[in-house]
């Protein structure tokens, strides 16, 4: 049996099923609990495309006469792209069509850049920030993107996320974002950067980027608000470069600090207690008037800390000599570098100026390779001695190793002289007790 005949210009009327009265398009179908999309407010579908690609939220504008302009406000603007060919053009009209439209994210992301394409990257970039844009994140591979040498300037800018740009002085300088409490730099160049400052960041995460190599002076962190730091220096540059300074963060509570191999601060000169005997040297020691801790007067008021070095690096070595009490450590994780016999003066020293430190833990293996046991030591606070006194929070210790060989059993004997008892080693096997 076909359908029924209908008059042109009037709904169909299907067997059983009632027409649909004025204004329930999009409604939930009766027995189904499925609603199209049409259904959806504007505003959500103004957050729906903010999480396309741009070109694809502009294709939408196809779909139907609702749809014409829904994209000109979607609340982010995102481009992901290998390179940049033809998308200036795009891009420019785009944004001439959502004339001053606020968005919440600008995201670009590509692989390659032409140097012509440098100057749209860079217009693109202060038109977000005149859009109120909160999020900010600009990812390109393979290159180094110049950007203008201009403060950014945003009461809304919240969250800032770099990566392989080239950052210039001014643009270091966030004091004009008093919004802004997230920054990413990843794989960045800063040659001449002396400052990176922002009294409104709380988490900052600088990695494998390269400072300058000047030996004028150095890049100072400033950032008194600061929760928590991300400061790793492992990167493939082939050119090392100058360790920065940090100012002081009283707010701070979690660090991460890893220095390279590649380091401009390192002497081929040095005795193996790291001091090649010039008091003028530039690798050893920094630039005359950093008389001061580089790193750890910075770190000093963190609560939980991880310090990483992959060679004998004369900042740590240099900052020891001076070394501040972290009177609110309470978490300590360090590597090999802090743990050389027989005397093991920097772990000493560093355990010395740590009066409430609760967990220490120790990773004494290859980088790359997966510790094979996790050796456990806790203390009975009732029996300490009286060499330890400064020491009466601590209450486990942890080491990570490959093996126990005849360096972990120097690193258990001298942990015994703090009092650390009940040493028990964990495998893949199950748990056996070891005598100091």
């Amino acid at each position: 049996m076909g359908l029924p005949a209908v008059r042109i210009g009037a709904r169909p009327v299907f067997d059983g099923m009632p027409p649909r009265r004025k204004g329930t398009e999009g409604a939930v179908l009766p027995g189904t609990g499925a609603a199209h999309i049409d259904a959806l407010p504007d505003g959500v579908l103004h957050h729906i495309l903010g999480f396309v690609d741009a070109r694809e939220a502009v294709r939408t504008s196809v779909l139907a006469w609702r749809w014409r302009h829904l994209w000109k406000s979607a609340t982010a603007l995102r481009m992901f792209k290998d390179s940049l060919e033809g998308i200036p053009s795009f891009m420019e009209h785009l944004l001439l069509l959502r004339g001053g439209s606020p968005f919440d994210a600008f995201d670009l992301r590509f692989l390659f850049c032409e140097d012509s394409d440098v100057p749209h990257v860079n217009l693109w970039v202060r038109h977000a920030l005149l859009c109120k844009v909160r999020e900010l994140l600009l990812h390109t591979h393979f290159q180094f993107v110049p950007l203008d040498d201009l403060p950014i300037v945003s009461q809304h800018l919240r969250s800032l996320d770099l990566c392989c740009a080239v950052l210039k002085n001014s643009l270091c300088d966030f004091s004009g974002c008093p919004s802004l409490e997230q920054i990413s730099i990843e794989y960045c160049a800063m040659p001449c950067a002396k400052k990176i400052s922002s009294k409104s960041v709380k988490r900052l995460t600088i990695r494998s980027c390269s400072f300058n190599k000047n030996q004028g002076f150095r890049t100072h962190i400033y950032a008194p608000n600061l929760v928590s730091l991300v400061l790793d220096d492992k990167r493939s540059l082939d050119e090392p470069c100058r360790t920065p300074v940090l100012d002081s963060m009283p707010k701070l509570k979690d660090a991460f600090v890893r220095l390279a191999q590649k380091n401009a601060d390192c002497c081929s000169h040095a005795d193996e207690s790291g001091n090649c005997g010039q008091v003028n040297c530039h690798s050893c020691y920094g630039i005359k008037h950093d008389n001061n801790c580089l790193l750890l007067e910075g770190l000093s008021e963190a609560e939980n800390l991880k310090l990483i070095a992959e060679s004998k690096t004369f900042v740590f070595q240099r900052d020891l000599k001076q070394c501040p009490t972290f009177r609110k450590l309470k978490t300590l994780f360090l590597n090999d570098y802090w743990c050389v016999a027989p005397d093991f003066l920097a772990l000493s020293c560093i355990l010395k100026h740590a009066p409430i430190l609760e967990k220490l833990v120790l990773q004494l293996f290859a980088e790359g390779s997966k510790h094979k046991l996790r050796i456990k030591g806790s203390r009975n606070p009732m029996e300490l001695s009286a060499a330890t006194k400064h020491l009466k929070t601590l209450k486990t210790v942890e080491i990570n190793c490959d093996v126990i060989d005849e360096r972990i059993i120097k690193m258990m004997k001298f942990l015994s002289t703090f009092d650390i008892r009940k040493l028990t080693s964990s495998t893949l096997h199950g748990l056996h007790v070891l005598s100091v």
